[in-house]
């Protein structure tokens, strides 16, 4: 259903726009039979209050929302860059958001992208709704919204244009890679997969890939926690105590990464071990340091995201696209 406006509500409750308007400024203004009349029709059409007297005049909003688990996260840093690229062509601001990876923030987040009433919205999943028998609960969400939904980065099922990158195929050429160079006891340090559509599909690559070279998994190599360098860090320094040692590490993404190099660097072992990070080391990179990496292109993520976005505003009845990205590996030490 479409957002109500200030002259449907005005219609259905037989006043003028401005006593309507009057309600939701001056409540103390309107008497109260009336008041409690527009009230009532107010609850039940679920009317949220625009945030900007433009977009309840022209019920045509040039901001569009972007809810994101980090903002201080450099993969999604470089990805407002790719949607800014194309948003600022087409006339549209943006507003950011954070949910946390947290599914609270994340309601929080879509009631605010409602009240500000967006043109459209670029959504990150805070958690693996599916898996936590809510999918129908953040679709209905989402559909509340009455503007185009654009998911990026993960997954979820959702009947809403999605982009993303291939991370399961990606982790399996990971693998494969490392074991043709020699490789026979590969660690992995990655996200919960109980809980993360995203730590799910990069650990069932990692199972691929073993497989797929013939090397059996072992669970003293495996950890699997949450996607903080913090995390990490304290991960390596158990691993780098056990008695049979892994002799190449994968780390699940950039904040993992930082959390297992600061670990290696302290206790002398940066050499011992052949790292392959998902995504790219920004510090690594600009100090011109050889490293492995999965490059996952945020930049051009979030330049196609916004593509797909203006498509949809374009097209509305348009078949729902699902776009899947590669993420090629880049050796640059083994």
């Amino acid at each position: 259903m479409k957002n109500m406006t200030i002259s449907d509500i005005a219609a259905k409750a037989g006043v003028s726009k401005a006593t309507v308007s009057r309600v939701l400024n001056s409540p103390e203004m309107v008497e109260g039979s009336t008041r409690e009349k527009i009230e009532s029709i107010m609850k039940e059409y679920n009317y949220t209050p625009s945030a900007t007297a433009r977009n309840l005049s022209k019920q045509v909003s040039s901001t569009v929302g972007v809810i994101v688990p980090e903002i201080s996260n450099s993969f999604f840093g470089t990805l407002f860059s790719g949607i800014e690229e194309i948003t600022n062509k087409n006339g549209l601001s943006l507003l950011y958001c954070s949910n946390e990876d947290n599914e609270k923030k994340d309601l929080m987040a879509l009631e605010l992208m409602k009240t500000q009433r967006v043109r459209g919205v670029f959504y990150v999943p805070a958690v693996n709704y599916p898996a936590m028998g809510k999918k129908k609960k953040i679709q209905k969400e989402l559909e509340s919204l009455g503007c185009p939904v654009i998911c990026i980065d993960r997954d979820i099922a959702l009947p809403f244009d999605t982009i993303h990158f291939d991370d399961r195929k990606a982790m399996k050429n990971a693998v494969i890679s490392l074991a043709e160079a020699g490789h026979r006891r590969i660690a992995v340090i990655n996200g919960n997969s109980e809980s993360s559509v995203l730590a799910s599909e990069r650990y069932d690559g990692y199972l691929e890939g073993l497989k797929a070279v013939g090397i059996e998994m072992d669970e003293a190599f495996v950890y699997q926690g949450v996607y903080k360098q913090s995390y990490a860090y304290l991960a390596a320094k158990e691993l780098f105590q056990k008695k049979e040692q892994p002799t190449a590490v994968i780390t699940c993404n950039n904040n993992l990464g930082r959390g297992y190099l600061q670990a290696a660097a302290e206790c002398g072992t940066a050499d011992l071990y052949t790292h392959v990070s998902l995504d790219k080391i920004e510090m690594l990179d600009l100090l011109k340091i050889p490293h492995n990496y999965i490059e996952r292109d945020s930049y051009e993520l979030g330049k196609k995201a916004a593509e797909l976005l203006i498509s949809r505003i374009a097209f509305p009845e348009k078949r729902i696209q699902n776009i899947l990205m590669e993420a090629p590996l880049i050796r640059e030490t083994y």
